[in-house]
């Protein structure tokens, strides 16, 4: 029996995962981000200083005070359960992952398709992160990228994309863009189309104009390909993410007294039966790769 996906498929492709933030939560990433937290403070310890000479002191600690105190009480009501925990929207108990064919649908073994995950790296060794030189021309590009893979799937191999944020030991930002295809040859392929050749084009131009004003800009990348039943995941209290975050196209067709429209399908199913193990969501057993005997829970 084929497995079914936990989310309900949709008739537009969802975004990437690393196009789904609002505005303010991207402004507000920006700053936690690119800047350290005593800077930060000291910027508020700059505003308040400002807010003293405009109005009576002891209405200054008013807007800090009442802050703190809403964020108390709402962490002391999801804590204690008075309210739902906000965090736990979306969370799913326990799932794995099922990657479609290129027809969008879900065979009955798991791991049954190869898997491609691409790392591609951006490092901004400099105290101004975002803001140095040069950094928005290199981040114009990529934001043309992202947007690009969305909208040239699946035809592109391009199953789908997450963001992470690191800081390295002396507070310079990384990003780096996970991003999963249906092969390395997708990679290559997208590597050499139009819009990544005038990409790398114009970062050569800017590093032979400018070789010293790049060198704080870091470009890294590792790409690997996972051969069927060689890859598996699993997830407890969760909200799709990484791989759980792609979407396969499911091509409609017309039928006698109707038409099937298309469908992205989620490749979110849940870790029951021989998906509960390491070596069930590999499918070592149904293979003949390997062979298991374990039917129990997974051990952490």
């Amino acid at each position: 029996m084929a497995f079914r996906s936990l989310i309900s498929s949709s008739p537009t492709k969802p975004k990437s995962q690393v196009r789904q933030y609002a505005p303010s939560a991207k402004i507000n990433n920006l700053l936690v981000q690119n800047f350290h937290s005593t800077t930060l403070l000291l910027v508020g310890a700059i505003l308040q200083g400002f807010l003293v000479l405009a109005i009576p002191r002891y209405w200054t600690l008013l807007p800090s005070l009442i802050i703190l105190l809403v964020q108390f009480v709402d962490s002391l009501a999801i804590t204690l359960k008075l309210r739902p925990n906000p965090y736990l929207e979306g969370a799913i108990k326990r799932w794995t992952t099922i990657v479609p064919d290129t027809d969008g649908n879900f065979s009955d073994q798991p791991a049954d398709e190869k898997v491609a995950v691409l790392l591609l790296c951006i490092k901004l060794n400099h105290p101004l992160g975002f803001f140095a030189p040069n950094v928005k021309a290199v981040n114009d590009f990529a934001e043309k990228m992202i947007i690009e893979l969305d909208d040239q799937a699946p035809n592109n191999g391009f199953l789908g994309q997450s963001q992470w944020h690191s800081t390295d030991a002396k507070g310079a930002s990384e990003i780096m863009l996970l991003s999963y295809w249906r092969s390395i040859d997708d990679v290559h392929n997208y590597a050499a189309g139009p819009l990544h050749t005038q990409t790398t084009m114009h970062w050569n131009a800017m590093v032979h104009k400018d070789a010293d004003g790049m060198k704080h800009i870091g470009i890294s990348h590792e790409v690997f390909e996972a051969p069927r039943s060689r890859w598996e995941a699993v997830s407890i209290h969760f909200q799709p993410t990484r791989l759980g975050a792609t979407s396969y196209l499911r091509k409609g067709d017309k039928l006698v007294g109707g038409n099937v429209e298309d469908q992205w399908v989620s490749p979110v199913v849940e870790a029951k039966g021989r998906l509960r193990n390491s070596k069930g969501r590999l499918n070592w057993a149904g293979n003949g790769n390997r062979s298991s005997s374990d039917s129990g829970d997974e051990k952490h």
